[in-house]
């Protein structure tokens, strides 16, 4: 596209969080929202309301084929329910738009796959707002763990809890695909692997589905031993009925030293020394602010690196599979295994 040449941007779904991701591509001077679509016609309002001006408006659950049929478009942001991320995205790429997804990327490793490799073949933009990818703190932590600072990764335990109670249709097993563990959940399987820089192996733990006691149609709290791919095991805890807020707890475990990850701040423990040494990171200089900023600069060429690309969805996609697997039947599961029943081998998931 030519410098003059405005970014024409249209939005699959623009509820609460993809009306936030719009607007905040809205603000870069080289994007026009020109479209939206959603079997709500309240959301694209609001949408409406928030930008200040109308929109090409698609109503029903055919509505992005329409608007993407019709509406010349370079981009889209999708923002529809988990189950929907497929079939939007194919659409989307095989058309030849530049694909913002939010997480979770694709239910299914297979079908992620299959997005991320024909991104790759069309030459577009496929990129994941999985913000924590843009915070300072884990930028910090993954490249001390890149620099060998504790040495190879040995360990590591990931706690997060959410009051998540399966709201809208987050809580219908048709959209949902996989309840907490596959909602918040994937933000932590994903930093977990993205920090580290390894892939998940094989999975053992349990789910359960109650919200306060409350029994729910989808999975809403589990716990796991997790084991990546250098042989690194440790666990990951995903909650949805902590009362009021939200907690994490992130530590990495290397053979040189902890990383522990809280406030914004990262705590280098060494073994023998009495205190740990606190890190304050900052974003480095150059880097994108966020999801909505990396992709719009990749588009217009103002930037290289996609910080959060497709094949990061296809690897957290192989080890919620495994996740959830493992949590409904009780047993072990090798994610080789899982990845080969889907056509593909881990080979595909390398860089």
């Amino acid at each position: 596209m030519g410098k003059s040449t405005k970014v024409r941007v249209g939005a699959i779904g623009p509820g609460g969080a993809g009306r936030h991701r719009t607007l905040v591509m809205s603000r870069d001077p080289a994007v026009e929202i020109v479209a939206a679509t959603d079997t709500n016609p309240d959301c694209i309002k609001a949408l409406e309301d928030a930008l200040g001006h109308k929109v090409q408006s698609f109503i029903g659950p055919d509505g992005y084929r329409k608007m993407i049929d019709t509406v010349p478009l370079d981009a889209v942001g999708i923002y529809s329910p988990h189950t929907l991320h497929y079939e939007h995205a194919m659409y989307a790429l095989t058309h030849g738009k530049h694909v913002l997804i939010e997480k979770p990327m694709v239910c299914g490793v297979g079908r992620a796959l299959e997005t991320a490799k024909l991104a790759a073949k069309k030459g577009l933009v496929y990129l994941i707002h999985y913000q924590r990818h843009f915070e300072p703190m884990y930028i910090q932590a993954r490249q001390m763990i890149r620099k060998g600072v504790i040495g190879a990764v040995k360990s590591f335990y990931v706690f997060m809890a959410q009051d998540w109670s399966g709201f809208s249709w987050r809580g219908d097993p048709k959209y949902s695909g996989g309840g907490q563990i596959n909602d918040s959940g994937s933000h932590y399987q994903d930093i977990l692997i993205w920090m580290t820089g390894l892939l998940p192996k094989s999975v053992e733990g349990h789910i359960d589905y109650y919200y306060r006691g409350e029994k729910k149609r989808v999975p809403m709290n589990g716990s796991f031993m997790v084991e990546l791919s250098n042989g690194a095991a440790g666990r990951l805890v995903i909650l949805s009925d902590i009362i009021g807020g939200f907690v994490d707890d992130v530590r990495i475990q290397g053979e040189k030293g902890t990383l522990v990850l809280r406030g914004g701040s990262v705590w280098l423990h060494k073994p023998g020394k009495n205190e740990p040494k606190e890190f304050k990171p900052k974003l480095p200089r150059g880097y994108p602010l966020n999801p909505c900023d990396n992709f719009i600069k990749l588009i217009t060429g103002r930037t290289k690196v996609n910080h959060v690309p497709a094949i990061f969805g296809a690897r957290v996609a192989l080890l919620t599979d495994a996740l959830l697997l493992s949590g409904e039947t009780g047993k072990r599961v090798y994610c080789d295994r899982l990845i080969a029943k889907a056509g593909y081998n881990m080979k595909d998931l390398e860089d």
